[in-house]
């Protein structure tokens, strides 16, 4: 059961739609040292400085970059920088944008202040694991601002489209509009009270499936139960027991997963024998050579991915890429038992039946390395979201093998989060990303 509420949002105080997307950016989590620089440099207002501070030489147990956060955060809403709306709404959120095939599409869902529940009461569920480095990170950080600075990215079941039309009512009015990293992003108050009490009761038999933000999820958790110690306050209606959630529909047409490619190192399978890793593939997998021209590597790359689309979507399938040019599209046999080909009694058959699953604990641990059991390091497994950067890396001669992937599917999300499972690493990316800095919400605003 999902229990959200409008609240009162922090936005920045602007209306120019170039000054807005100077002081976004994206999520924490895909900011890179450079990217962080460059955010630094777009205005001295940049929500990076809160959010995704830097990390000073001379910085100690007191003076750091989450002090500096919270110092920040305070000084901006003293400086009129940042304002808080002038009362509860949800905010309708658009954001428009351009598939690798061309396609422009729109993904549409609202901000809403979630109550937060454990996972053992089943009305949130999670597919991802998450690791203490980064709970840790954000947990300080929250302390700091007491504030939620990016939503978390939740979905919901609605095939009757009910809260879209509802949602639709407040794209009427015109949109705080900007473009951003390549995306048009809309933002609409809904703040009629008729609509916001309909959508409440509408979403309260909801199941809400975390999509991205999982840590950031459990440090609100978290959060909640320190500030419960320190209140006393266990009501469950106090501003720490919501946080700020993006919610959309899983059957919104503008709800996309892209796939997370794999590019393994030289190092990684030295001393593999191809004909024998080529012998073992073929008895799971119809193993079909691939012919690339070596020309366009973007027409290349979209060829690979549309052949691996129409293979996969009858089944499991990838695109296996070798130095020089030689390619594979690999069609799991659909006579194969997951079982056989996956033996650990430990890992779940949702979780078996994914093609990351498959790739990693047959394709690349068994078929490639002859160890179903190893544990790659970081530094021997390169991820890429660009069909085509893998055809780039491949024609380099630098790299020992590439995978293209098809992407996970919705429902394989939400199955894995019913069943109360984890999936691996990198299974999902939902795309676009949400921007940080659209909407804010401040704990101590009113409640």
């Amino acid at each position: 059961m999902a229990d959200i509420a409008p609240f009162v949002a922090t936005r920045y105080a602007l209306t120019r739609s170039q000054e807005l997307a100077r002081v976004l950016t994206p999520p924490y989590d895909v900011i890179t040292p450079a990217m962080q620089q460059a955010f630094y440099d777009a205005d001295p207002h940049n929500i990076v400085r809160i959010d995704f501070g830097k990390t000073m030489p001379d910085d100690n147990e007191f003076e750091n970059r989450y002090a500096r956060a919270g110092a920040l955060w305070h000084q901006w809403r003293d400086e009129k920088v940042v304002v808080e709306d002038p009362k509860k709404c949800f905010h309708v959120y658009e954001q428009e944008f351009e598939l690798p095939d061309g396609r422009t599409v729109r993904r549409r869902g609202f901000y809403a202040a979630v109550r937060l529940q454990d996972f053992s009461e089943g009305g949130i569920r999670a597919h991802e694991h998450t690791f203490d480095g980064p709970k840790a990170d954000r947990f300080r950080l929250m302390r700091a601002t007491n504030a939620n600075l990016s939503p978390i990215f939740c979905l919901y079941d609605d095939p009757s489209r009910q809260v879209d039309e509802l949602l639709a009512q407040a794209t009427a009015s015109k949109a705080i509009e900007t473009r951003f990293d390549g995306v048009v992003q809309r933002l609409w108050p809904l703040c009629k009270s008729s609509v916001v009490a309909r959508i409440t009761e509408r979403m309260k038999d909801q199941t809400l499936f975390i999509a991205d933000g999982h840590h950031r999820y459990e440090t609100s958790l978290l959060f909640r139960d320190e500030m419960r110690e320190i209140t006393g306050r266990r009501d469950g209606r106090q501003p720490f027991d919501y946080t700020m959630m993006y919610l959309n529909n899983i059957h919104d047409e503008g709800l996309v997963v892209l796939p997370t490619h794999r590019i393994l190192s030289k190092e990684a399978v030295l001393g593999v024998n191809l004909q024998e890793t080529l012998d073992d593939l073929a008895e799971h997998f119809e193993v079909e050579p691939l012919a690339l021209n070596g020309g366009d590597v973007e027409n290349e790359a979209r060829r690979c991915v549309e052949q691996l689309s129409g293979a996969g979507a009858s089944g499991t399938a990838f695109v296996m890429l070798l130095p020089k040019g030689r390619s594979y599209l690999l069609k799991l046999k659909p006579q194969t038992d997951l079982d056989e080909l996956i033996d650990d009694e430990k890992i779940a058959r949702q979780i078996k039946s994914l093609d990351v699953t498959i790739l990693h604990r047959y394709i690349i641990n068994q078929a490639w390395l002859g160890n179903p059991e190893i544990e790659l390091d970081d530094e021997d497994v390169r991820y890429e979201k660009d069909a085509a950067a893998v055809l780039k890396a491949m024609s380099t001669c630098k790299w020992g093998v590439g995978f293209l992937l098809n992407p996970t599917r919705i429902e394989q999300v939400c199955e894995v989060a019913r069943a109360g499972l984890r999936m691996p690493h990198k299974s999902t990316y939902f795309y676009p990303k949400l921007v940080t800095g659209l909407v804010m919400r401040d704990l101590n605003s009113p409640w």
